[in-house]
């Protein structure tokens, strides 16, 4: 997907926000601004978010000299959902619908995103506590099929806090259900609250299935920055699970020598620009299979 003008504000938002993360300098954040708004102007209109947006929060990394600004609230956002466990499977337990309810929570972790403006834990709670209850756009049928038809399966995670959400899906594919071999991905390196590896062990992912890097340190999944072995999971893959709007945005148009079988992704439409081109409306979970 190409960047919207809601996008270039997004993101300058975005860097400022990162910059008073990493630095109380108020000369350091005006410089990130500055060079935010090069940035854009050098890259224009037809670079994809997830591309434009790693660039610029390099930038802020380098200029800040913080490797990770957004240290302190993946762990508080891991700890936060964590908490919460128990009640989460007493939700997917008691459910009519353990399957459906599952895909909600998972889809309703998306909102820990500090991309977003006003990330606050009585937010993110209230958010989660609609899971069950709020708009879902997309074909829950089909998706059960697309795992039901995939003995192997590469899961994209998105961001730390999230990933505890994404566990409860990964259990149930790992499960007498479906016996799925699932393989989950965090980005390489950090950038704003993306999952690493340190947060899957943290969270206990790597006690069921086989987690690995994608290598790089971009937003989503943009080929040119992910490894080889990344590379090679994902091609052979028969079901990718790609979560949140990057992966979304880097993978809309799979290059063709990338292109696994099948895409399930899972996100919530955070965005007006993204709620149009899925056909659905702001808030919304959303499920698209390609």
């Amino acid at each position: 997907m190409i960047s919207s003008l809601d996008c270039v504000v997004c993101l300058q938002r975005q860097c400022l926000e990162a910059a008073r993360f990493a630095s109380s300098d108020p000369e350091v954040q005006r410089k990130i601004l500055e060079e935010t708004m090069r940035t854009y102007l050098e890259l224009g209109l037809t670079t994809s978010p997830p591309v434009a947006g790693s660039i610029v929060h390099r930038n802020v990394r380098k200029i800040t000299g913080n490797a990770d600004p957004y240290y302190q609230e993946k762990k508080r956002f891991n700890r936060l959902a964590l908490e919460r466990w128990d009640v989460f499977k007493k939700w997917i337990r008691d459910s009519s619908d353990p399957f459906e309810t599952t895909i909600r929570l998972a889809i309703a972790g998306n909102s820990i995103d500090f991309a977003l403006e006003d990330i606050s834990e009585e937010r993110v709670t209230r958010m989660i506590n609609q899971a069950t209850t709020q708009r879902l756009v997309g074909d829950l049928n089909a998706l059960r099929k697309a795992f039901e038809e995939s003995p192997s399966i590469l899961y994209l995670t998105d961001n730390a806090g999230e990933i505890v959400y994404d566990k409860l899906l990964v259990e149930l594919l790992i499960s007498p259900e479906f016996r799925r071999n699932v393989t989950v991905v965090t980005r390489g390196a950090p950038i704003i609250n993306d999952a690493l590896l340190e947060d899957a062990r943290e969270v206990g992912l790597t006690d069921i299935v086989p987690v690995i890097t994608n290598g790089g340190d971009g937003l989503g999944t943009i080929f040119d920055l992910t490894s080889d072995e990344f590379k090679e999971r994902f091609t052979t893959a028969d079901l990718v699970v790609a979560k949140g709007l990057a992966n979304l945005e880097s993978l809309w148009r799979t290059p063709p020598e990338f292109a696994p079988k099948k895409i399930a992704f899972l996100f919530k439409a955070k965005c007006r620009f993204i709620a149009e081109a899925v056909g659905a409306e702001t808030g919304d979970l959303c499920v698209q299979i390609r």
